[in-house]
């Protein structure tokens, strides 16, 4: 059986996760998790595993962004003695690692469109083929898969398979950001304090009703990572039983100084400060192309709706 964090939480948004979670446990259909980074997703995906009749067996966890896409074929499906250059041995995969259990694919939006081909093989006929080996060995496995990227988006602009984006949408659970789950902010702050107090063999620390308010007040973009952070750091830089709200503070003016040498650098390209106007449009269109045009997507990085894009992108055309 495996070991998840600590459940925290009980904002309404956060409770309807949950209940999603334990009833989709009981079946074996495949999930699909959505929500910004660092909202808890893996969390939720060990949580349906170990709510299944799973439970005993393996939760296999993979990044698909994190590890390079040559070497990603081989760690999901392994490879036979021989197979290429370096392969020394045979291997089994990730799929074969999880047979039995359930395997999580993180950020499933990022795979390329030659895996998920081969994805879509597994998931349809419920075998793999190791690289290099001609024959199938039979799986029997639950795959729960999460995202940050808009997959429906991904579809319509053919950088995702519609084919296997059904297969993997079985059930679909939508993680609510921090900032929308307000009543778990100091929950989960104080559940961190332990965590690092016992981590770091530390004797007791707290803080005050002022760290209370401002760890509320905190629009926290990265989310649950975001606020684990930063009670980490205040954690080990205060040096008595009392963390000060100075410590916080300092933290987010450190986060604010990291902009400045992009600020410098800019004003000597441009040889003068652009206007708010510019520096607008500017980050705007910057966005939307590293998100490939994905506006939806855009528009939740920007912290702003769709309708709001729009406008500010017809205004930059006039």
């Amino acid at each position: 059986m495996s070991t998840f964090s600590p459940i925290i939480g009980k904002s309404p948004r956060f409770l309807e996760v949950l209940d999603m979670a334990r009833r989709v446990a009981a079946s074996s259909a495949n999930v699909l998790i959505t929500g910004e980074s660092g909202t808890g997703k893996e969390v939720i995906a060990r949580l349906i595993h170990d709510l299944s009749a799973r439970q005993k067996k393996t939760f296999v966890p993979i990044n698909c962004s994190a590890i390079p896409e040559p070497l990603l074929e081989s760690e999901l499906f392994g490879y036979a003695r021989g197979a290429f250059t370096g392969a020394h041995s045979a291997r089994q995969g990730l799929f074969e690692e999880a047979d039995g259990g359930t395997l999580f694919l993180d950020e499933i939006g990022d795979l390329d469109l030659h895996l998920q081909a081969k994805l879509l093989r597994v998931l349809q006929e419920k075998k793999v083929k190791r690289v290099g080996e001609n024959h199938y060995r039979p799986l029997n496995l639950r795959i729960v898969s999460a995202t940050h990227n808009d997959l429906e988006e991904n579809v319509v602009e053919r950088r995702f398979r519609e084919d296997l984006y059904f297969r993997l949408k079985v059930v679909s659970i939508k993680m609510p950001p921090l900032r929308e789950r307000a009543d778990d902010i100091l929950p989960l702050a104080h559940h961190f304090l332990d965590k690092f107090l016992q981590r770091y063999q530390m004797p007791e620390k707290k803080w005050g009703r002022d760290v209370d308010e401002f760890l509320v007040s905190r629009p926290w973009s990265g989310n649950v990572r975001e606020l684990e952070n930063s009670i980490e750091r205040a954690v080990v830089l205060s040096p008595g039983p009392e963390i000060s709200l100075k410590i916080f503070q300092e933290d987010i003016h450190e986060k604010d100084e990291n902009l400045e040498p992009i600020f410098e650098r800019l004003f000597q390209v441009q040889g003068r400060f652009l206007s708010l106007e510019e520096l607008n449009q500017a980050y705007i269109s910057f966005v939307l192309k590293t998100n490939r045009g994905a506006r939806e997507k855009s528009s939740r990085d920007l912290g702003i709706d769709r309708k709001t894009l729009y406008r500010k992108l017809h205004s930059s055309l006039q």
